[in-house]
């Protein structure tokens, strides 16, 4: 943002950091520039379209330009904010975990609806998740379904910290389990053959891609949580190969993938006896997310 926004009020603010945002290739150029602006004043955006014609003056104009300068070197948008809005809740986000994506809503969704069909059998059903993250998945599930118990792991110490914090602020805290450790290895052993549901967004980047991702991702996510190996199928083949030992017969798997990785994830599946295995699109068409139910 150039000295010509000195002295600007709202609407005009808005207007010169969207053409700069626009100028830097930022998606969603306009949003960035009132999420920002709205955080800086302390309003929501719906009171910041109310006050267009307010001044922005002295040290509420120099910390606006200190944040657009750090969302036009690439820092997202999330992680400047210190929150992000997820499946209509909030949830903190740090620097060195995993930041949550809006496509990751509809796994989300998935799996509510496979933890809540007509029957009485999952009165007070269990899940695990692998890779927790800034625990979205597990706390919004345990938010959605009052009487789940979920387990989450992750490798990344941060990551199970802000989890907590996410779990405990919405409440549910109590019913979120989380363990450090890679995949399966901290879960309690008393939970194989009792688990309902295993959910995962795991790693799905192909390594060789990596460099090639937006700097908002490739210079802020953590690697370990991008990276899929070679082919970006690592994580799914490891899933497979444990969800058998943790999931209780008729138990269901539900994963995100890339948008091209339907049939492999499909495949991967199938060969360790995964079977009812469905590919579901999100809102624009793309493959987001898979599922699949293990033998009865």
């Amino acid at each position: 943002m150039t000295s010509a926004a000195a002295n600007k009020t709202v609407r005009e603010l808005i207007r010169v950091t969207s053409e700069y945002f626009a100028g830097k290739g930022i998606d969603s150029a306009k949003l960035n520039a009132e999420r920002l602006l709205a955080d800086v004043l302390g309003v929501s955006r719906i009171e910041l379209f109310m006050q267009f014609d307010r001044p922005v003056l002295g040290s509420e104009l120099a910390a606006y330009r200190v944040v657009v300068k750090r969302r036009a070197a690439g820092e997202p948008l999330q992680q400047i904010l210190g929150e992000t809005e997820f499946y209509s809740r909030t949830f903190k986000v740090a620097p060195g975990v995993f930041i949550p994506r809006p496509e990751t809503e509809h796994l989300v969704e998935a799996a509510v609806e496979l933890l809540t069909p007509g029957d009485s059998g999952l009165v007070a059903p269990i899940a695990v998740e692998i890779g927790c993250g800034t625990g979205i998945i597990c706390a919004s599930l345990a938010a959605e379904l009052p009487r789940l118990t979920i387990h989450a792991t992750d490798v990344n110490p941060a990551a199970v910290e802000l989890a907590g914090r996410n779990a405990h602020t919405l409440g549910v805290e109590a019913r979120v389990k989380l363990h450090l450790g890679s995949r399966f290895d901290p879960l309690p052993k008393q939970l194989k053959g009792q688990v309902d549901l295993l959910v995962s967004n795991p790693p799905y980047i192909r390594h060789d891609d990596i460099a090639g991702l937006p700097e908002d991702v490739k210079g802020h996510d953590p690697h370990t949580a991008l990276d899929g190996g070679p082919d970006g199928l690592v994580f799914y083949r490891a899933l497979a190969a444990g969800m058998g030992n943790w999931l209780r017969p008729g138990g269901h798997v539900a994963v995100e993938i890339g948008d091209d990785q339907g049939p492999d994830v499909q495949a991967i599946l199938e060969a360790s006896g995964a079977q009812d295995v469905r590919i579901i699109q999100d809102y624009t068409k793309r493959d987001r997310v898979v599922t699949a139910q293990v033998p009865q």
